[in-house]
């Protein structure tokens, strides 16, 4: 595959470009993302050839080969990282670690406002939950649908935080865009090419929270943000959160690795999400210490003031009080390897080792974790 890069290209650059390019192999598909264009096609010719016959390219073109399935979220197209820019304070790949908090699931008003209270005076900057529910039984809590978003969206707005939910449909992309700062993909609609192409070609160009699809490999991971790329919405965020395994301790693997190689492999920015990678609460910290550590921009935590009477996935989220000591924990470590997480209003009075009580060996579980935590296994919630 070949690229030609153009950096505030205007249409007429564009179209000389398709031309050319046409005259030298198969024009795929022009992409307009922010002020660039890419135009992407195949030619049996050679790259130092091709350099020659498309010579002079447009004021600060460039000629590209990317021998990858992916292509518009790979390095070769752009070799730096992607910053994600969502209000005046709020930016996902730059030097913040950025954390998002809230229910698995929108219940009532007074549990998200509750949560959001919390969760926002403990340095969150984005309130998560979901509207509409991927479950495994169809006769599982499938949401509050539309009334879920609003509460979500009113609640999230008069504590100040942005907000996170998932859209499970092409029908449901409108709904979610106009409601919320961020649109969810998760992890079973990782791979639904059409969802993925109805979020690129919305209008509005949503900032999309992108799960890795289920069995997914990270070349088809990026593959499916090229999705979402292609139809000319560059606001993507890749977000981990394990894959199936046999373990049962807990919920999914996680692969520490897998956030340097991606980092390696793509421009985008990336969160993890540990929550549903443990499955238990109490593993929780110390995935999110690592995931910083890590390389991660970012995390997406559930957290619920009641867990044990949560209607979805209560076993693997931090209470208030767990929530609110891992941020103070992530504040004093992430200035060691350049970042920074946003201040809380309230602050632990005794300074302590930022690892310490991260270890499953100093961490008891918390009150109310069940160390079987069926439930959640059994449910494979995106």
């Amino acid at each position: 595959m070949f690229v030609v890069r153009l950096p505030d290209a205007r249409s007429e650059d564009t179209q000389r470009v398709e031309a050319l390019t046409s005259k030298h192999g198969t024009l795929i598909r022009s992409v307009r993302l922010g002020e660039s264009a890419f135009v992407l096609f195949r030619s049996e010719e050679s790259l130092v050839t091709l350099s020659d016959s498309l010579a002079p390219l447009p004021k600060g073109g460039t000629l590209l080969q990317v021998d990858t399935p992916y292509v518009l979220s790979s390095r070769e197209i752009l070799p730096g990282r992607t910053r994600l820019t969502l209000n005046e304070d709020v930016v996902i790949g730059g030097e913040e670690f950025v954390v998002m908090a809230g229910p698995c699931t929108v219940e009532t008003e007074t549990q998200v406002a509750t949560i959001a209270k919390s969760v926002g005076d403990s340095g969150a900057r984005i309130l998560r939950g979901g509207a509409f529910k991927p479950r495994t039984s169809p006769f599982s809590f499938q949401g509050r649908g539309l009334e879920g978003l609003d509460i979500l969206s009113h609640v999230g707005r008069h504590a100040g935080l942005l907000q996170v939910s998932e859209a499970m449909c092409e029908e449901e992309v409108g709904d979610v865009a106009a409601a919320v700062d961020i649109l969810q993909v998760g992890m079973r609609n990782g791979l639904n090419y059409s969802l993925l192409e109805a979020i690129g070609r919305h209008p509005d160009r949503p900032t999309v929270l992108l799960k890795r699809g289920i069995g997914s490999t990270l070349e088809e991971f990026l593959a499916a943000a090229d999705y979402i790329l292609a139809g000319g919405n560059p606001n993507v965020i890749l977000c981990l959160r394990g894959t199936v395994d046999f373990s049962k301790h807990s919920r999914s693997a996680l692969n520490v690795a897998d956030i340097p190689a991606l980092r390696q492999m793509t421009h985008l920015p990336i969160v993890v999400d540990p929550s549903h990678a443990a499955g238990h609460r109490d593993l929780v910290p110390a995935m999110s210490a690592a995931s910083l550590v890590a390389g991660a921009d970012g995390l997406l935590i559930e957290v619920h003031h009641e867990p044990d009477m949560a209607w979805v996935d209560g076993p693997q989220s931090l209470t208030l009080q767990g929530f609110a000591h891992l941020m103070n924990r992530l504040r004093a470590l992430a200035p060691a390897i350049g970042r920074w997480v946003a201040p809380g209003k309230a602050r632990e009075t005794t300074v302590l080792h930022p690892m310490e009580e991260l270890s499953l060996e100093k961490a008891p579980r918390e009150e109310g974790n069940q160390a079987n935590g069926n439930e959640s296994h059994e449910e494979l919630q995106a």
